[in-house]
């Protein structure tokens, strides 16, 4: 006759495996049945091995579809790795039960569905408001994790009963178990079967707490009503492995539905330091290297604080959230910010899990591996700095590595403006830092496909449809061509001239112009093709030309200083992609600013068109006669005035008729006048650089007043002490 024993555990409970430890010594079994898909059977082998270093993850995967696969996270503290690691030692046979998922990934569709129309409420949450706790898992924390129990068969006595109870309270509510959960238990049940007819007569079954009464009771389901469960299911070939995990993503917070609160923390608990003197020792070193005041008196204090917090509630031992109170109260001075800092150290954790060299790899985890080697990379969680020069292939293979995983949403390096003589096309500044959780997102990336280059594409064709700003699909288009991907640009064209066409406003092309061209010429630096890029150019800049003068008429002052930057994009563009082409056009554009735009953009297309030879000087000083002639409201003169100095003010100070036609106007504004545009002129010479103002303060001290034509060596000193103030206002 066969003896079967249930033990239902917390996932990742520290106390639970120390619990469920003594039970398995106490009476060691025949065989271990453990929670876990069954088709990861043949990974169990490598717990043993000591290049497998928790927290990791199983990994199963569907071979056809890579998006469909599932992390089953373990860490050291967790009772399932306990449990595989003592029948190994031991040499007792031990076997994953769960519903494999060769078959649950069948079942996903119906389980989506079905949660979709369940009203359920979670009984955990019940039991945790009766006894005061709000969290559920604060709850179990409590009374399971921390708490010193003497008998470890006792423990699961009482959880079982807890749970047989809350499935029966349930179950009188008329709430029905889903379907997943019921088909995993009938799965589990044929396991148990399975190793009774085997002859084994001590059979031990390790399960999440909430399957337990459906275990025990295993003889009171049929077999034939189980196997009619499982039926339907259609089996899919899959793969399984071994990936590292992180405590990160093992906490709760990350979204993993069986995570822990603090994973750091029970860690600590697990290996029997937690001490509290020690933990908040440590807190305040942390503290204190940050530089913030943590003196061994406050620790003191926060520990006795913490104690007495735990003898309140009725525990044994402090728990994170009596730590976090003492901490916030008394290191913190009543601060939570302050505690953000212990607690992505202390009760999170950054700890990252190592895997052996044979495990089998994740295929987009060995090509990544491929190309890091190619490209001599290394990993570090130390900060570096890339100077990359593309006109050399190992700078070019860096370069397309980083850019392929940046693409994939995943910042392992950050791109950093070039400036002085390595500025242009061939150089690339990188700041590169590599953090634990990066392994685990480039793992889950594998569901796009076997690849970093299939990955990528496969991720942004995905989220295409999504992306409506032109210039957010421009800035994807740049990236794509830094980072390699010939089979994305076809798809990104087409989308930017779907995008392009739909656009109502010139505006968002005006945006996209420049990095089109920006991203031509890394195409030229890595010898692209770019022909595609260039036949979008050639539709957007006519349209441009044509549309933006429009746009920059009769719009308010505010208006115009958002489109300014767009007109400079645009000459910029001219100044750098076919500019004996469009030239003339963009140039007859700015005429049409020049004459119909807004003051600001008028002075500004003025300036542009002087600075390229396109207007004479006479011309210009003709313009700004007129854009500052009395007859004009001092405003829209000081906005004209402010567009056509945009950039810098070496202009007046080698263009003397320029000049007195800005001293004449200045001098002739009424004083209500000149204070009214007084900001603007302030704002208008702030922008020169602090040499080009003394020199123009210097100008404007030398300048006769009155008329203009007719100079005179001799100042009056009563009127340059009145005009003194005022020239110093307008020139600081």
């Amino acid at each position: 006759m066969s003896f079967v024993r249930i033990y239902g555990i917390r996932h990742h409970g520290p106390g639970c495996a120390r619990s469920l430890l003594k039970a398995l010594e106490a009476d060691a079994p025949d065989v271990l049945l453990v929670e876990g898909p069954a088709d990861a059977q043949e990974m169990l082998p490598w717990v043993g091995d000591p290049g497998l270093r928790p927290p990791v993850a199983l990994l199963t995967y569907a071979s056809k579809d890579l998006r469909q696969a599932a992390f089953f996270p373990l860490a050291e503290f967790s009772p399932e790795w306990q449990a595989l690691v003592f029948a190994l030692r031991r040499h007792i046979p031990v076997r994953l039960i769960d519903l494999p998922m060769a078959l649950a990934f069948s079942l996903e569709g119906m389980v989506e569905q079905r949660r979709r129309g369940a009203l359920r409420s979670d009984p955990f949450s019940d039991l945790a408001r009766m006894g005061g706790y709000t969290d559920p898992e604060r709850w179990w924390e409590a009374h399971f994790e921390r708490q010193q129990h003497a008998q470890a068969e006792e423990v699961f006595a009482a959880v079982l009963m807890l749970m047989r109870a809350l499935r029966e309270a349930q179950q009188g509510q008329g709430a029905e178990e889903d379907r997943q959960t019921l088909v995993r238990e009938a799965f589990m049940r044929r396991e148990i079967r399975r190793a009774q007819r085997e002859g084994f007569s001590n059979i031990a079954v390790v399960c999440g707490a909430w399957h337990g009464p459906a275990l025990a009771d295993w003889e009171a389901f049929s077999a034939k009503g189980d196997e009619a469960l499982l039926r339907p299911l259609k089996r899919q070939h899959t793969q399984t492995t071994w990936v590292p995990w992180s405590f990160d993503r093992l906490a709760r917070q990350s979204g993993y539905a069986a995570g822990v609160l603090a994973p750091a923390w029970y860690q600590t608990l697990w290996e029997g330091r937690a001490e509290l003197e020690q933990w908040f020792s440590r807190a305040a070193q942390l503290l204190r290297s940050e530089g913030l005041s943590a003196p061994p008196s406050e620790v003191i204090e926060a520990v006795r604080l913490a104690q007495a917090l735990a003898a309140l509630r009725g525990t044994s031992l402090p728990g994170i959230e009596e730590l976090r109170e003492a901490a916030v109260t008394v290191l913190g001075q009543g601060a939570e910010a302050v505690y953000a800092l212990v607690e992505r150290r202390l009760v999170m954790g950054d700890a990252l899990g190592q895997t052996p060299e044979g495990v089998p790899r994740v295929p987009l985890m060995a090509d990544f591996e491929a190309q890091l080697r190619s490209a001599r990379l290394k990993l570090s969680t130390e900060e570096q700095v890339l100077e990359l020069d593309l006109r050399e292939e190992a700078h070019v293979r860096k370069s397309r590595l980083l850019h392929r995983v940046g693409l994939l949403g995943i910042p392992w390096g950050i791109e950093k403006v070039v400036r002085g003589r390595k500025e242009g096309r061939f150089h690339e500044h990188w700041q590169v830092r590599w953090l634990p959780d990066y392994a685990v997102q480039l793992i889950e990336a594998g569901q796009w496909g076997g690849t970093l280059e299939e990955a990528v594409v496969n991720r942004l064709c995905w989220q295409l449809s999504s992306f409506q700003d032109l210039s957010q699909l421009v800035s994807l288009l740049n990236a794509a061509l830094r980072a390699d991907l010939p089979d994305l640009i076809g798809p990104l064209l087409e989308r930017l001239e779907q995008a392009s066409a739909e656009a109502p406003d010139v505006l968002a092309l005006a945006d996209a112009a420049l990095p089109l061209v920006e991203a031509l010429r890394y195409g030229h630096a890595r010898q692209l093709q770019i022909g595609a890029v260039e036949q979008l150019l050639e539709r957007f800049i006519p349209r441009i030309c044509v549309q933006l003068p429009q746009a920059c008429a009769g719009v308010q002052y505010e208006v115009a200083v958002q489109i300014l930057p767009r007109v400079l994009a645009m000459q910029r563009t001219i100044d750098l992609w076919r500019p004996d082409e469009y030239e003339p056009l963009w140039h007859t554009a700015l005429q049409r600013i020049r004459k119909q735009g807004a003051p600001l953009l008028a002075g500004l297309s003025v300036r542009l068109l002087f600075d390229r030879q396109a207007c004479a000087l006479q011309e210009a000083t003709r313009e700004m006669h007129f854009n500052l002639s009395a007859a004009r409201p001092p405003l829209e003169a000081a906005q004209w005035l402010e567009g056509f100095l945009y950039g810098g003010g070496l202009l007046l100070l080698y263009r003397p008729a320029l000049w007195e036609a800005v001293n004449k106007w200045v001098c002739a504004l009424e004083p209500e006048a000149f204070e009214l545009t007084l900001p603007l002129l302030r704002r208008t010479f702030s922008t020169f650089s602090e040499g080009e103002r003394r020199k123009l303060f210097a100008l404007a001290q030398r300048t006769p007043q009155g008329d203009a034509q007719q100079p005179t060596d001799e100042l009056d000193p009563e009127r340059v002490a009145i005009l003194g103030p005022l020239l110093q206002r307008l020139f600081s």
